[in-house]
């Protein structure tokens, strides 16, 4: 090989993965493999920058990821939804479990070093425990446990990033902060929950920044468990949150509170304990929800 860091990247053209790839590209001592679906969309995103594996045809797959023979790989694709009928129950089991396990297959060749998961606040209930919210929070558990078994099999690092409420990059799907953002001096009212519900709302750019020094200094990661949680250590009320955006912007927000009801199992206080995080993986948190907040605000006008 060339003496670069061979990072796979799964979900490179997906929220937090477009962000990630885009800053791998900048250090050239790393050569980069996306899996994907369609290579041709992908080219109009990162061009001739990096490779492509497609997954469609499962010997090719295999055959493409041996090539590359990646020390790193970066796992961020996933199909997410709250809904569990039978059509999105399909897709979730062939993303999240199927093409994982395909994935930890054709990696089986190759001289994996490490493998960076990612996972979700909405596995864990209750009290850190995992109990997951939604069949898709299932799923994701599931895999977790699939990549365990590979790991010991192929004696390669596993860290299972435990992500929570990542903002601060416009994205097709809606998330909670835009709702709000929209509900700013609108003339309609905008349709949330009670707003009572406790999140951890951590920017994308300190998720980013970890995951490209896990890359970097994989080397000397001394980790003592799997799973460690990417957040702030700081908790909000959506409510709250609303206040605090209504008191950047000097603009009043409407809400009709309630109007979308709960599910019998919503996670109703998610909050990072970030401590390990921090001394394990060197994780630090450089930018706080009031400054987080204002850059997204500017970034969308």
């Amino acid at each position: 090989m060339n003496g670069k860091k061979r990072v796979l990247v799964t979900g490179g053209t997906g929220y937090v993965g477009s962000d990630l790839v885009n800053k791998l590209l900048i250090n050239h001592n790393i050569e980069i493999a996306l899996v994907v679906r369609d290579s041709k969309s992908a080219i109009k995103i990162f061009g001739n920058a990096v490779i492509y594996i497609e997954c469609n045809n499962l010997t090719e797959f295999n055959d493409s990821v041996l090539q590359f023979s990646p020390e790193i790989v970066v796992h961020l694709a996933a199909y997410s939804t709250s809904s569990d009928e039978p059509k999105d129950i399909v897709k979730l089991i062939e993303s999240n479990i199927v093409f994982t396990s395909n994935l930890l297959i054709a990696l089986s060749g190759c001289k994996l070093q490490l493998f960076i998961n990612t996972g979700s606040f909405s596995e864990y209930h209750i009290n850190n425990i995992i109990s997951p919210t939604y069949f898709y929070s299932a799923t994701k558990t599931s895999a977790k446990y699939i990549i365990e078994y590979y790991a010991k099999k192929n004696s390669f690092k596993f860290l299972n990033m435990i992500l929570f409420t990542v903002y601060g990059k416009k994205n097709a799907n809606k998330k909670i902060i835009d709702y709000a953002i929209d509900s700013l001096d609108s003339d309609e009212a905008v349709n949330m929950s009670d707003g009572k519900q406790i999140l951890d709302f951590v920017h994308i750019d300190d998720v980013v920044n970890l995951y490209y020094n896990l890359i970097l200094d994989f080397n000397n990661i001394k980790a003592s468990k799997i799973d460690y949680d990417v957040g702030t250590g700081k908790c909000i009320s959506i409510r709250d949150l609303v206040k605090t955006l209504e008191s950047i912007t000097n603009k009043k927000a409407n809400i009709a509170w309630g109007a979308n009801k709960s599910r019998k199992i919503d996670t109703i206080r998610a909050c990072a304990d970030i401590e390990m995080s921090q001394k394990e993986l060197n994780y630090k948190v450089n930018i706080s929800l009031e400054s987080g907040l204002k850059k997204y605000i500017k970034d969308k006008i």
